[in-house]
């Protein structure tokens, strides 16, 4: 879950005119954007263009977020992204409801974290800043700051309805449980809670309370080499290639048979390129758009290198990360 440097009210105030009602277009803005002075301080924060979130930027905020991001973004179900959304204390319409072509009257909203907090028993935990208020007693308001959320997906099911599923995204399994470490904690030596942190549990029944499941995903969970093969292949994968659709289709079918021979592909290339038929740049990214696309399917278990045979698919990643992405546990 994505934090600011600290609450303040000037933050508050960012929050909630970038969020008062998000929506799924160009004009969304995260919370917390990918910049100096926003980022946390020990993130790797940083930006992607991806041809499914046209128009805009996404902002993430560590490496294990980039992870998750990737996998998501290849996913064929995917149809929208809100990353750095924040988790707003009061209540809000479902995510959904400003979504293209989404009857919003059919949708139960977000009840707000300070319900969820008050079910929860955990008011004592949600952070706080105070605004003048010369109407309240001892002329200051207390208001809720937002927690941030990682990454929530708009999921098109095999019926046509949309759907969304809210990942929460840390390194490990254990840094669910792991408690900030604070100098009260430092001093007792407490030991580290076996239970999910308040935080989570009050994420989580958040956005349950509109349908929607929250994954606590640890980013351990993707394979090193799944991880690696998307970066790359994300890397190339909205690149404008200067050739026909139809000289497209062509050249990905002899990729094709290199898959099926046992050829590297950089071994088509060199001959393709040498003849003047096709630029280097243009080969590589017919190659990697149709991998990344799903048109080529090969082994993204396994390191993609092109002066090297291609694998066949032998597990397709949708289905081994299904749970992942579906509205229901699998």
């Amino acid at each position: 879950m994505g934090q600011a440097r600290g609450p303040s009210l000037e933050r508050l105030r960012t929050i909630l005119k970038r969020q008062t009602n998000p929506g799924w277009g160009s004009d969304y803005e995260p919370a917390i954007r990918a910049v100096r002075g926003e980022a946390p301080n020990s993130s790797h924060a940083f930006t992607l263009s991806a041809s499914k979130v046209p128009g805009r930027s996404i902002h993430l905020l560590s490496q294990q977020e980039s992870f998750a991001a990737f996998l998501g973004l290849y996913h064929p179900n995917v149809v929208g992204l809100q990353e750095q959304r924040a988790l707003m204390p009061d209540m809000r319409p479902h995510p959904l409801h400003n979504f293209p072509g989404i009857i919003a009257g059919t949708l139960s909203p977000l009840k707000g974290m300070i319900d969820v907090a008050q079910r929860l028993g955990y008011l004592k935990v949600l952070r706080r800043v105070w605004a003048l208020d010369a109407e309240c007693e001892g002329g200051r308001r207390e208001l809720v700051f937002p927690y941030v959320g990682d990454l929530l997906w708009a999921m098109r099911a095999a019926d046509g309805r949309t759907y969304c599923v809210n990942w929460s995204v840390k390194d490990s399994e254990i840094a669910f449980k792991r408690p900030l470490q604070t100098e009260r904690s430092i001093r007792s030596r407490e030991p580290l809670s076996t239970a999910v942190l308040p935080r989570h549990e009050m994420e989580c029944t958040y956005y349950a309370d509109a349908g929607i499941r929250t994954i606590l995903l640890a980013a351990t969970g993707i394979d090193e080499d799944l991880r690696s093969n998307l970066r790359h292949l994300f890397a190339h994968h909205n690149r404008i290639i200067r050739l026909p659709d139809d000289e497209q289709e062509k050249l990905l079918t002899r990729f094709r048979h290199c898959l099926d021979t046992g050829v590297p592909p950089s071994e088509l290339i060199v001959r393709l390129t040498g003849a003047g038929k096709y630029s280097l740049e243009d080969c590589k990214n017919v190659l990697f758009q149709g991998i990344w696309f799903r048109r080529l399917r090969v082994d993204l278990f396994r390191p993609i290198l092109i002066n090297r045979p291609l694998m066949h698919e032998t597990q397709d990643v949708v289905v081994r990360y299904a749970d992942w992405f579906s509205e229901v546990p699998c």
